[in-house]
């Protein structure tokens, strides 16, 4: 049994499930095939729930630390009904997609996909054997990166999915890989109780975030007392013993040391999964399927988004977001639109308390594109902002950097509280290459953390306010 579609979709994540609304809001016959729960890693084993988790581990650690705010609260983390909350929130998205895609008329077809041709996926699973269109799309994500370890595999270490599904505390947990996946599990379990510990290759975790707001965080997460990271640190064996413990040994600068816990975790990050059209003739790259800027793979017809793309990792990495918009310029392009991606305003996050977000340059690019001479780096530290410190939540600084006279914004990092929202309107000031100027000129209401923003330009065009420089 076949059906013909304007557009078939194989892989209902946070690319694929944007992709099947937009076109169904655009008047297309659309199909959305999917092996799993729509919403895919982000929303299911991902994004939403580590979020839910990691808001209600930030909610204990806060109470239970307040004692200088008048509060002393004491109690244990009930783990078990924070997993329920998450797994509530999870259904809650999931249900609220499926009936999107039903007001839209998508059809979601639940069945693992196999693309055998440009215009066919075939299907394994009750109902239909494939499904025809004019047009394909694939968008079938990623999968957790195992590293070549002796011993690893057999340790049994948790992934995402694992890691945020465990029903007890585990006194001790060893991170490998200190990448955003892996900073914020660490972040999380160090809140509720957990002695963490990070290993990391390179000389400091988060590679792709500024380094100056990174030594920043790893100094604030481990002054909360169970959470450290050691940088250098190659992980070369792992064993888990009898009992249940495990001993991760790694080379640290030259010496063999062994680190013991309960539980391991995988941070080093994640690879993409092409299963399902890996024998469809499609260029492959080292990171994915070779696509162009309208999201057109080699072969004529059939496009590909998100985390199996080579295009996700070189430009900003693997982000949900990144993922929906190119679903929505694949749809555009398939419909006619002269549209195209643009990596170059693409806001970042790690959700760890505090928060770490970005966009646009950093500090060492600006300089190398501009030249020295033409670049200001300008900081506002948090402590400076009566919002932060009203919140007993002072870590940290927003750095935004300044190109000419007219001090165009070229990137904002931020390190320190809901970060994550206050990229928004720094990714807005890049996308209109708005001036310090503008941001100056802009009344922010006080007090806010929002205004971190309007201070730091105020330092890039020598009026400081509210910091001597």
């Amino acid at each position: 049994m076949t059906d013909r579609y304007d557009i078939a979709i194989l892989g209902g994540g946070p690319g694929g499930y944007v992709a099947a609304l937009h076109a169904g809001v655009r008047g297309a016959k659309v199909v959305l095939v999917e092996k799993d729960r729509v919403g895919g890693t982000c929303v299911t084993v991902g994004c939403i729930p580590s979020k839910a988790l990691l808001d209600t581990s930030h909610l204990y650690w806060m109470g239970t630390h307040a004692a200088v705010s008048g509060l002393h609260l004491t109690g244990d983390f009930d783990l078990q009904k924070a997993m329920a909350r998450k797994d509530q929130v999870v259904k809650q998205l999931v249900s609220g997609i499926e009936q999107l895609l039903k007001a839209r008329k998508v059809d979601l077809i639940k069945a693992e996909g196999e693309l055998v041709s440009a215009n066919e996926i075939r299907l394994n699973g009750d109902g239909p054997t494939s499904v025809q269109a004019n047009a394909t799309i694939v968008a079938t994500g990623s999968m957790v990166a195992l590293p070549p370890i002796q011993g690893l595999a057999d340790a049994k270490p948790l992934d995402n999915v694992g890691a945020l599904d465990l029903r007890e505390i585990p006194k001790r947990l060893i991170v490998i890989g200190g990448g955003v996946v892996g900073m914020e599990l660490g972040a999380f379990y160090s809140e509720i109780g957990s002695d963490v510990t990070v290993l990391e290759m390179l000389p400091a975790p988060l590679a792709g975030s500024d380094p100056d707001l990174v030594k920043m965080l790893v100094k604030a997460l481990e002054s909360h007392g169970r959470f450290r990271v050691v940088a250098n640190a190659k992980v070369t064996a792992v064993e888990r013993r009898k009992g249940g413990a495990a001993v991760v040994t790694a080379d640290v600068e030259g010496k063999a040391l062994g680190f013991e816990a309960d539980e391991i975790v995988l941070g080093a990050g994640r690879v993409p999964s092409v299963k399902g059209a890996d024998h469809a003739g499609l260029a492959m790259g080292r990171r994915g399927v070779q696509v162009d800027e309208r999201m057109r793979t080699s072969v004529g017809g059939v496009y590909a988004i998100g985390d199996c793309t080579a295009a996700s990792f070189e430009n900003r990495g693997m982000l949900a977001h990144v993922a929906s918009t190119q679903g929505e310029v694949a749809v555009d392009t398939i419909l006619g639109e002269d549209a195209k991606m643009d990596y170059d305003v693409v806001p970042s996050v790690v959700y760890t308390h505090p928060e770490i977000a970005s966009v646009g340059l950093g500090e060492s690019t600006a300089k190398e594109r501009y030249g020295e001479g033409d670049v200001k780096v300008a900081r506002f530290p948090f402590r400076a902002s009566g919002r932060a410190l009203a919140l007993g939540e002072s870590d940290g600084m927003v750095k935004m950097i300044t190109t000419g006279k007219d001090h165009r914004i070229v990137g904002v990092h931020v390190m320190g509280p809901q970060a994550s929202e206050l990229i928004a309107e720094a990714t807005l000031a890049v996308r209109l290459e708005a001036t310090a100027y503008d941001i100056i000129a802009t009344i922010h209401s006080h007090p806010t953390l929002a205004e971190t923003l309007r201070e730091a330009a105020l330092v890039a065009v020598g009026r400081a306010i509210h910091t001597s420089r």
